[in-house]
Protein backbone atom coordinates (compact mmCIF):
# COMPACT_ATOMS: atom_id res chain seq x y z
CA UNK A 1 0.00 0.00 0.00
CA UNK A 2 2.82 2.35 0.88
CA UNK A 3 4.49 1.61 -2.43
CA UNK A 4 1.35 2.56 -4.28
CA UNK A 5 1.01 5.85 -2.43
CA UNK A 6 4.69 6.63 -3.05
CA UNK A 7 4.34 5.87 -6.77
CA UNK A 8 1.31 8.14 -7.01
CA UNK A 9 3.17 10.95 -5.26
CA UNK A 10 6.10 10.63 -7.64
CA UNK A 11 3.74 10.68 -10.61
CA UNK A 12 1.90 13.71 -9.24
CA UNK A 13 5.17 15.58 -8.66
CA UNK A 14 6.28 14.85 -12.24
CA UNK A 15 3.02 16.23 -13.58
CA UNK A 16 3.33 19.39 -11.47
CA UNK A 17 6.91 19.97 -12.66
CA UNK A 18 5.89 19.52 -16.27
CA UNK A 19 3.03 22.01 -15.93
CA UNK A 20 5.34 24.55 -14.31
CA UNK A 21 7.84 24.76 -17.13
CA UNK A 22 9.59 21.48 -17.13
CA UNK A 23 10.39 19.70 -20.36
CA UNK A 24 7.48 18.56 -22.41
CA UNK A 25 7.62 15.38 -24.38
CA UNK A 26 8.71 15.74 -27.96
CA UNK A 27 6.93 14.22 -30.91
CA UNK A 28 8.21 12.83 -34.13
CA UNK A 29 6.76 15.76 -36.08
CA UNK A 30 8.73 18.59 -34.49
CA UNK A 31 9.88 20.43 -31.35
CA UNK A 32 7.73 20.66 -28.24
CA UNK A 33 5.00 23.29 -28.12
CA UNK A 34 5.51 26.12 -25.63
CA UNK A 35 3.16 28.84 -24.48
CA UNK A 36 4.98 31.40 -26.66
CA UNK A 37 4.65 29.34 -29.85
CA UNK A 38 1.12 29.25 -31.29
CA UNK A 39 0.18 26.17 -33.23
CA UNK A 40 -0.11 26.37 -37.01
CA UNK A 41 -3.89 26.44 -36.70
CA UNK A 42 -3.74 29.35 -34.23
CA UNK A 43 -1.12 31.39 -36.12
CA UNK A 44 -2.36 34.64 -37.64
CA UNK A 45 -2.83 34.39 -41.38
CA UNK A 46 -0.20 36.18 -43.45
CA UNK A 47 -1.49 39.42 -44.97
CA UNK A 48 -2.53 39.26 -48.59
CA UNK A 49 -2.24 42.09 -51.14
CA UNK A 50 -5.76 43.00 -52.14
CA UNK A 51 -6.51 45.04 -55.27
CA UNK A 52 -7.51 47.99 -53.06
CA UNK A 53 -4.26 47.83 -51.08
CA UNK A 54 -2.21 47.46 -54.26
CA UNK A 55 -3.77 50.44 -56.00
CA UNK A 56 -3.51 52.70 -52.95
CA UNK A 57 0.16 51.80 -52.44
CA UNK A 58 1.15 52.69 -56.00
CA UNK A 59 2.77 56.12 -56.32
CA UNK A 60 1.14 58.44 -58.82
CA UNK A 61 3.15 59.11 -61.96
CA UNK A 62 5.02 62.40 -61.50
CA UNK A 63 4.00 65.06 -64.01
CA UNK A 64 6.96 66.28 -66.09
CA UNK A 65 7.15 70.06 -66.35
CA UNK A 66 6.51 69.98 -70.08
CA UNK A 67 3.12 68.31 -69.47
CA UNK A 68 2.06 70.53 -66.57
CA UNK A 69 -0.45 72.69 -68.46
CA UNK A 70 -4.11 73.03 -69.31
CA UNK A 71 -5.44 74.46 -72.57
CA UNK A 72 -8.64 74.95 -74.51
CA UNK A 73 -9.44 72.42 -77.21
CA UNK A 74 -10.63 73.23 -80.72
CA UNK A 75 -14.10 71.91 -79.85
CA UNK A 76 -14.39 74.13 -76.76
CA UNK A 77 -13.36 71.66 -74.07
CA UNK A 78 -10.35 71.65 -71.78
CA UNK A 79 -7.26 69.49 -72.16
CA UNK A 80 -5.04 68.70 -69.17
CA UNK A 81 -1.49 67.89 -70.29
CA UNK A 82 -0.86 65.96 -67.08
CA UNK A 83 -3.15 63.19 -68.38
CA UNK A 84 -0.25 62.20 -70.66
CA UNK A 85 2.13 61.63 -67.71
CA UNK A 86 3.46 58.09 -67.63
CA UNK A 87 2.18 57.33 -71.14
CA UNK A 88 4.18 57.48 -74.39
CA UNK A 89 2.72 60.31 -76.45
CA UNK A 90 3.04 61.99 -79.82
CA UNK A 91 2.09 65.66 -79.88
CA UNK A 92 1.50 66.98 -83.40
CA UNK A 93 2.03 70.73 -83.84
CA UNK A 94 0.19 72.08 -86.86
CA UNK A 95 -1.24 75.33 -88.28
CA UNK A 96 -4.66 75.63 -89.91
CA UNK A 97 -3.27 77.41 -92.99
CA UNK A 98 -0.44 74.87 -93.57
CA UNK A 99 -0.87 72.73 -96.74
CA UNK A 100 1.83 70.29 -95.59
CA UNK A 101 -0.04 69.76 -92.31
CA UNK A 102 -3.28 69.22 -94.20
CA UNK A 103 -1.64 66.67 -96.51
CA UNK A 104 -0.11 64.77 -93.59
CA UNK A 105 -3.19 64.67 -91.37
CA UNK A 106 -4.31 61.30 -92.76
CA UNK A 107 -0.94 59.75 -91.84
CA UNK A 108 -1.21 61.09 -88.30
CA UNK A 109 -4.70 59.68 -87.73
CA UNK A 110 -3.65 56.36 -89.31
CA UNK A 111 -0.63 56.13 -86.98
CA UNK A 112 -2.82 56.92 -83.98
CA UNK A 113 -5.24 54.18 -85.01
CA UNK A 114 -2.45 51.65 -85.57
CA UNK A 115 -0.76 52.29 -82.22
CA UNK A 116 -4.11 52.37 -80.45
CA UNK A 117 -4.02 52.74 -76.66
CA UNK A 118 -0.25 52.13 -76.55
CA UNK A 119 0.62 55.69 -77.56
CA UNK A 120 -1.47 58.82 -77.00
CA UNK A 121 -1.80 61.27 -79.89
CA UNK A 122 -2.71 64.93 -79.41
CA UNK A 123 -2.80 67.74 -81.96
CA UNK A 124 -1.81 71.32 -81.11
CA UNK A 125 -2.96 74.01 -83.54
CA UNK A 126 -1.27 77.39 -83.45
CA UNK A 127 0.95 79.93 -85.19
CA UNK A 128 -1.95 82.26 -85.93
CA UNK A 129 -5.40 81.41 -87.19
CA UNK A 130 -8.74 81.55 -85.42
CA UNK A 131 -10.37 78.71 -83.52
CA UNK A 132 -12.94 78.59 -86.33
CA UNK A 133 -10.10 78.03 -88.84
CA UNK A 134 -8.68 75.30 -86.63
CA UNK A 135 -12.06 73.61 -86.36
CA UNK A 136 -12.49 73.77 -90.15
CA UNK A 137 -9.05 72.14 -90.58
CA UNK A 138 -10.06 69.26 -88.28
CA UNK A 139 -13.33 68.81 -90.20
CA UNK A 140 -11.65 69.01 -93.61
CA UNK A 141 -8.94 66.49 -92.70
CA UNK A 142 -11.30 64.15 -90.84
CA UNK A 143 -8.87 64.14 -87.89
CA UNK A 144 -11.49 64.62 -85.20
CA UNK A 145 -10.64 61.26 -83.65
CA UNK A 146 -7.69 63.08 -82.02
CA UNK A 147 -7.90 65.71 -79.31
CA UNK A 148 -6.73 69.05 -80.73
CA UNK A 149 -5.58 71.95 -78.56
CA UNK A 150 -6.31 75.50 -79.78
CA UNK A 151 -3.00 77.13 -78.87
CA UNK A 152 -4.06 80.64 -79.86
CA UNK A 153 -1.46 82.39 -77.70
CA UNK A 154 1.39 79.98 -78.54
CA UNK A 155 2.05 78.87 -74.95
CA UNK A 156 2.04 75.15 -75.74
CA UNK A 157 4.31 75.66 -78.77
CA UNK A 158 6.69 77.61 -76.51
CA UNK A 159 6.52 75.02 -73.72
CA UNK A 160 7.71 72.33 -76.15
CA UNK A 161 10.19 74.73 -77.81
CA UNK A 162 8.49 74.23 -81.16
CA UNK A 163 9.02 77.07 -83.65
CA UNK A 164 7.54 75.59 -86.82
CA UNK A 165 4.31 73.86 -87.77
CA UNK A 166 4.15 70.21 -88.72
CA UNK A 167 6.52 69.23 -85.93
CA UNK A 168 6.08 66.07 -83.89
CA UNK A 169 7.07 65.85 -80.24
CA UNK A 170 7.67 62.28 -79.08
CA UNK A 171 7.21 62.40 -75.31
CA UNK A 172 8.58 59.43 -73.35
CA UNK A 173 7.04 58.23 -70.08
CA UNK A 174 9.70 60.13 -68.11
CA UNK A 175 8.90 63.40 -69.89
CA UNK A 176 11.85 63.35 -72.29
CA UNK A 177 10.89 65.12 -75.54
CA UNK A 178 12.34 64.41 -78.99
CA UNK A 179 11.26 66.75 -81.78
CA UNK A 180 10.89 65.44 -85.32
CA UNK A 181 10.45 67.77 -88.30
CA UNK A 182 7.48 66.81 -90.42
CA UNK A 183 7.47 69.90 -92.64
CA UNK A 184 10.46 69.05 -94.80
CA UNK A 185 10.26 65.27 -94.42
CA UNK A 186 7.68 62.52 -94.33
CA UNK A 187 8.41 60.78 -91.02
CA UNK A 188 7.34 57.21 -90.35
CA UNK A 189 5.41 58.01 -87.17
CA UNK A 190 4.70 54.38 -86.26
CA UNK A 191 8.31 53.32 -86.82
CA UNK A 192 9.70 56.25 -84.85
CA UNK A 193 7.26 55.66 -81.99
CA UNK A 194 8.16 51.97 -81.80
CA UNK A 195 11.87 52.81 -81.75
CA UNK A 196 11.71 55.75 -79.31
CA UNK A 197 9.28 54.09 -76.93
CA UNK A 198 10.66 50.55 -77.18
CA UNK A 199 7.38 49.06 -78.39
Amino acid sequence: MRDRVFARCVLLAALVLTACGGEQPTTETGPPMTASQPSASEAAPSPTMTEETFSSDLPASPVPEVLDFTAQTVDGGTFDGSTLAGTPAVVWFWAPWCPVCKAGAADVTAAAAELGDTVAFVGVAGLSGSVEDMRAFVDDTDSGSLTHVADVDGTVFTRFEVVQQDTFAFVSTDGTVDLVDGYSSDPDLVGIARERFGL
